[in-house]
């Protein structure tokens, strides 16, 4: 079973740079396992060669007869190194100690072989449950068995990342994934693995990605492609709904249909947990708020959908009726795209109603104060002299950015009507003054040096 979240179109004017970081540590990390195979084939050749074996052998099988065990059969070497104790106990020169005649020359070989298994990537930072370090605790996370093991979290990592990480930002995504991969970690370190010595792979780092991806939109609907046995293809859930199922399923692959596999399907269940945790504790410390990309992706899907209602309507020639759907819009989200502000205005004018006309022309204005430079000043201008919506409340940063855009839109007669209505206003007066200075250059500039002096006079004398 697969059931994967759709990728959005990401915002590369701010790209991921912590998944695309950790995407290139995991590549690198792949390209150094590449010699792993030949380091260990060479490092198993002088064990073999230079007689080691046989010595570690040999003490491997009286160490178990003093401890009242049966002798190692088959695979002897797989079974002493798994045989944590004696393999301790062995590199601590308490089997073969230094008394013995044969301590020297065997530990001199025995340090050789050492330093070659040092050298195998794959096994210096895998994780051992059994024998956990700081290195491997982190390191494991960034390697892959193989090309499709690599290939297939990366994708994942990818589809889920970029939003995850515009959410938490590039350090906060990338303490999620740490932490995600920690509490990945923690069913191998509390009961290590008895089929497989080694866990590596960044599925449980990845596997808490995913729950944060699903718990940052909450009961939000959202495209998931699915794929059970034959049948596949794409539907809308509530994001939150998948969590059980996800956890589900790795539960019953590692304990029914997939019993003994090689995937460890228990880290890919703790991450999920951590994961779904950690943004649990960040949604709660924002008083159940999600993260802001996702309100911005509210709001693009509302106005994508109110758009081609819109469109439909006018077709209709129900202009009344498509100047409603903005309204609804600009009510639900008022922050919504300026630009929407200025379709609302053209379609109210066709509906040739003054009520649905003043809404838009605050909506307009409203609009202006927080992206001025987004609105056609002669638009604004317009809104502004007709005042059947009454005028917002606006700070004073607000109505000087909505002067400023006036004056660089040659507006002058507009600019000059606003600013002596906010002039009147004793408590923002002196926010005003570059501007009134700017628009009294203007009129100079244009000619118009008699309108000019009543302003510098104010100038002069403000108060």
């Amino acid at each position: 079973m697969l059931i994967l979240p759709l990728p959005v179109r990401p915002d590369w004017s701010r790209p991921p740079l912590a998944t695309i970081a950790i995407m290139l540590l995991c590549l690198i990390a792949f390209l150094m396992q590449g010699s792993d195979h030949a380091r260990l084939n060479e490092a198993w050749r002088f064990y073999k060669e230079s007689g080691l074996a046989d010595v570690e052998a040999t003490a491997f099988q009286a160490d178990r007869k003093r401890r009242g065990l049966e002798p190692a059969r088959g695979d002897i070497f797989r079974v002493m190194e798994d045989d944590r104790d004696f393999m301790r106990r062995l590199q601590g020169d308490q089997i073969i100690q230094p008394g013995n005649p044969e301590y020297p020359g065997w530990r001199n070989k025995r340090t050789r072989l050492e330093a070659m298994r040092a050298r195998v990537v794959t096994e210096q930072y895998a994780l051992n449950g059994q024998e956990p370090r700081l290195a491997s605790l982190f390191g494991h996370m960034f390697l892959h068995g193989d090309i499709m093991h690599l290939s297939g979290n990366m994708a994942v990592l990818f589809v889920v990342g970029y939003t995850v990480e515009a959410a938490l930002g590039p350090l906060g995504f990338l303490g999620l994934y740490l932490l995600g991969g920690l509490g990945a970690a923690l069913p191998d370190i509390i009961s290590p693995a008895t089929g497989y010595r080694l866990s590596l792979g960044a599925s449980g780092a990845i596997s808490a990605v995913m729950a944060a991806y699903l718990v940052l939109f909450g009961l939000r609907r959202i495209n998931f492609f699915y794929w059970l046995f034959f049948f596949f293809g794409t539907v809308r859930w509530p994001a939150l709904a998948i969590l059980p199922v996800w956890l589900a399923n790795e539960l019953l692959q590692n304990f029914i249909l997939d019993r003994g596999g090689r995937v460890n399907y228990m880290a890919h269940f703790a991450g999920l947990v951590a994961g779904a945790l950690l943004i649990g504790i960040y949604r709660w410390r924002r008083r159940g708020k999600s993260a802001e990309i996702v309100h911005r992706q509210d709001t693009d899907e509302a106005v994508a959908n109110i758009r081609q209602r819109v469109d439909e309507l006018i077709g209709e020639l129900q202009f009344a009726a498509a100047a409603l759907q903005y309204k609804k819009l600009f009510a639900e989200h008022p922050q919504s795209d300026p630009a929407l502000a200025a379709e609302y205005v053209h379609i109210a004018r066709l509906t040739r109603q003054p009520e649905i006309q003043a809404d838009a022309q605050r909506q307009l204005i409203l609009a202006a104060s927080h992206s001025p430079g987004a609105i056609d000043p002669a638009l604004l201008a317009e809104a502004l002299a007709a005042g059947q919506g009454g005028i917002p409340k606006l700070s004073a940063g607000q109505w000087e950015g909505l002067l400023g855009r006036l004056i660089d839109g040659r507006q002058y007669d507009a600019a000059e009507q606003l600013l002596l209505r906010l002039l009147a206003r004793p408590q923002i007066r002196s926010a005003l003054r570059r501007q009134t200075n700017r628009l009294a250059e203007a009129f100079v500039a244009s000619g118009q040096a008699t309108r000019a002096e009543p302003l510098s006079r104010l100038l002069a004398n403000p108060s």
